[in-house]
């Protein structure tokens, strides 16, 4: 029977594994994973038994809540992960996880626009900048998820709790694994941090909840 995780949850004590010999290199996703990174990501797809066919769409969720909000509460997480999914199964956005948080428009590489004889599907396409419904996505800044520092191995706790947490939450919104996330927002669609901005459109929407930094509006 499937436990309902609460905002207020406090998670388990996190176990280390040895990690399989998985590769990331089939999934359509953003951001760099170091190897601690990685490990994590296989660790709770395997402990979780997230089907095969999950497992891009865990990722993308994953990158999007971990970008959006790894330095905010669990309750704050789940609610990113809430709008992801609201607008995944709302039609005026596109009906996949990965669309979702990789929408936005696009620029072709100029490495492949000067050449005319090129596939479209060889063809490749970058996000353009500051034009993303996700900011992380396309602000210019490398993507990585440093769970550990590169040189050394050493753990970065903060970010590697950060990410776990985030991969759980993808996990159980995808309805895989132990647990169900429960919308916490009220059905938004949309949201902003109120402390850093005050968008134009945010009054053409209507609040339906306040989390954290970021006040949610559907």
């Amino acid at each position: 029977m499937r436990k309902t995780i609460i905002a207020t949850a406090i998670l388990a004590t996190i176990h280390s594994a040895a990690a399989g010999a998985e590769k990331l290199t089939s999934f359509d996703h953003a951001a760099e994973l170091t190897d601690q990174a990685k490990t994590i990501l296989f660790q709770e797809l395997n402990d979780q038994n997230a089907e095969n066919h999950t497992h891009p769409a865990i990722t993308c969720l994953a990158e999007n809540i971990y970008f959006e909000a790894r330095g905010e509460s669990f309750k704050a997480k789940i609610a990113v992960a809430n709008v992801t999914r609201n607008r995944v199964e709302d039609s005026r956005w596109p009906s996949t996880y990965c669309a979702v948080v990789q929408q936005g428009p696009v620029r072709e590489s100029w490495k492949t626009k000067k050449d005319k004889t090129l596939a479209d599907s060889e063809r490749v396409y970058y996000p353009k900048k500051h034009r993303c419904q996700f900011s992380w996505y396309c602000d210019g800044v490398k993507d990585v998820i440093w769970a550990n520092m590169e040189r050394t191995g050493e753990t970065i706790e903060g970010n590697a709790r950060a990410w776990r947490e985030s991969v759980r939450i993808a996990i159980a919104t995808l309805a895989q694994g132990d647990y169900i996330i429960k919308d916490n927002t009220g059905g938004a669609t949309h949201y902003y941090n109120h402390n850093l901005v005050d968008p134009h459109w945010a009054d053409s929407y209507k609040t339906t909840a306040v989390v954290g930094n970021h006040t949610f509006k559907k």
